[in-house]
């Protein structure tokens, strides 16, 4: 419990901690195709952004490890992890989790971990939360009741900080925001998703395992040339869309004005994200 830091949502967290557990133009590293505020955390709080762009691998991400030693050899203070990976849909294994605390032991490399779909793991799989793994790496995990019960609009996630000194520095830069981390209502949604929420989330998960599978069914006998990434988790489909031919302005307006369906545009998470769309199946 005494880890445990209560904010005013994931996106002014990874501000938060920027800033306190790193000086101005220190390289942070984020690897796209990845949720867009992890750049603008980075830029906005002026520290220098490296891009370590995840591979893809037949159907799913895998982390350039080769480069990511690289960058933290020459100096990067900090790596943005998105456990599960939102938009790829990753479940990182512990394998992949261990090179990862590899790096970050021979580098002082500051791990900044947001779980916050840690709870919308599909079936076959599971989610190992990074801090679980070791505790002589820094590291700060990000999680909240938000995306897994829908209640983002209430504003309030948790930080895991097991270094005191490090909980303390990130504390201080939320006070001098003189901004309230969470509200009556948003404690009480909270306490009530986890404590009662159980039930709601197992049928939510069946809900999105059928959906997955229906859509990529869809893509597959109505339009082959777009292809579905393989979902270990989130309710965030990943759409290849390159064999359309169609650079990322006429994609969207193929989806969005054409077949009226609402996506994000994949260049949204980066470059790496060009010919992708992101489809939320977490709607009837």
């Amino acid at each position: 419990a005494e880890h445990i830091l209560i904010c005013p949502g994931v996106v002014p967290s990874l501000h938060a901690t920027i800033m306190a557990l790193t000086e101005k133009h220190d390289q942070v590293i984020a690897q796209p195709p990845v949720y867009f505020p992890f750049f603008s955390a980075v830029t906005e709080t002026q520290r220098n952004l490296v891009l370590n762009p995840l591979q893809l691998v037949d159907d799913y991400y895998q982390i350039n490890f080769a480069e990511l030693a690289e960058q933290a050899a020459a100096g990067a203070k900090m790596l943005l992890l998105c456990s599960p990976h939102n938009p790829g849909g990753r479940v990182w294994s512990e394998s992949e989790l261990q090179q990862l605390l590899d790096i970050a032991r021979q580098n002082q490399l500051i791990l900044v971990s947001d779980e916050i779909h840690a709870d919308l793991v599909l079936s076959g799989q599971k989610h190992i939360p990074l801090a679980t793994l070791a505790d002589d790496v820094p590291m700060v995990t990000a999680v909240s009741a938000s995306k897994t019960f829908n209640i983002a609009g209430l504003g309030m996630s948790m930080l895991i900080v097991p270094d005191n000194q490090h909980k303390k520095a990130i504390e201080s830069v939320f006070n001098s925001w003189h901004v309230s981390a969470a509200n009556p209502f948003s404690i009480e949604a909270t306490i009530a998703a986890y404590r009662h929420g159980e039930q709601w989330l197992d049928e939510l998960l069946l809900y999105l395992q059928q959906t997955y599978h229906w859509v990529q069914q869809f893509f597959a006998e109505q339009l082959p040339k777009i292809r579905v990434l393989d979902l270990q988790s989130t309710y965030l489909l990943w759409l290849d869309c390159r064999e359309l031919m169609l650079n990322d302005k006429q994609l969207r307006s193929f989806f969005v004005q054409q077949a009226g369906v609402a996506m994000n545009p994949g260049v949204m998470f980066g470059d790496a994200g060009s010919g992708f769309m992101r489809m939320n199946i977490a709607a009837p």
